[in-house]
């Protein structure tokens, strides 16, 4: 899929998820980018998003990364736990891989059940639930998953005020990165993504700019 001309791409996350939400398309951002955003400390410069499989949402999402100048991986569509994955690229945008997980109608609908949402400005950006991230972390087998499913559930006892196994460092780094703003949170995935690209961490800090002009800062309004 290309783009006859192409934009410069979204340059930060909320660019990105206002960008879908605003084309309409149904999606929940998985992966490391949502064990970021549910509170747990990862660097990760690419973006996962699990997207309703219905033909006329996957349309949508397919022009809205075209209309930005994304074009769809050479290595084409591969399974992942019996979910399409699409890889889209862009060559400018610091945020410039995306995978596009295509799950079955009916895994898409618990995850959809099991959601959770955070506010960022102005937009609510839908997550894939702590519980199947976390069963998902386990279910790879790998010492990073270990760890991402051991970070998630040290993160759901200290919100319940529950004794947090693992270190006492990881604990720690948990506790203080669970309290960032969602805005802050956003920030760290844009500087991972923009060092990724060989870019300046913080040449662009527009999320800080928003949060700033509209006062919410990274909260649900009241």
């Amino acid at each position: 899929m290309t783009c006859s001309e192409p934009r410069e791409g979204p340059g930060t996350h909320y660019a990105l998820f206002a960008g879908l939400g605003g084309a309409g398309v149904d999606y929940l951002v998985t992966g490391a980018t949502a064990l970021v955003l549910h509170g747990v400390p990862r660097l990760t410069p690419d973006v996962d998003l699990a997207v309703d499989p219905d033909p006329a949402n996957v349309a949508r999402c397919e022009r809205l990364l075209a209309s930005w100048g994304y074009g769809e991986s050479g290595a084409g569509a591969h399974a992942e736990g019996g979910a399409t994955v699409r890889r889209f690229r862009h060559p400018l945008s610091a945020l410039g891989e995306i995978d596009v997980l295509l799950p079955a109608a009916q895994d898409y609908a618990r995850l959809r059940a099991g959601s959770a949402a955070v506010h960022l400005v102005d937009i609510a950006i839908p997550l894939v639930g702590a519980d199947e991230l976390r069963a998902h972390a386990l279910a790879a087998g790998t010492a990073c998953g270990r760890e991402d499913a051991e970070g998630l559930e040290i993160l759901a006892a200290l919100r319940t005020g529950a004794a947090a196994g693992g270190d006492e460092t990881r604990r720690e780094q948990i506790r203080k990165f669970s309290r960032w703003s969602i805005a802050a949170r956003c920030d760290w995935l844009l500087a991972a993504a923009r060092l990724a690209k060989g870019m300046a961490p913080e040449a662009r800090p527009l999320t800080r700019g928003l949060v700033r002009r509209r006062g919410w800062y990274g909260r649900s309004p009241r």
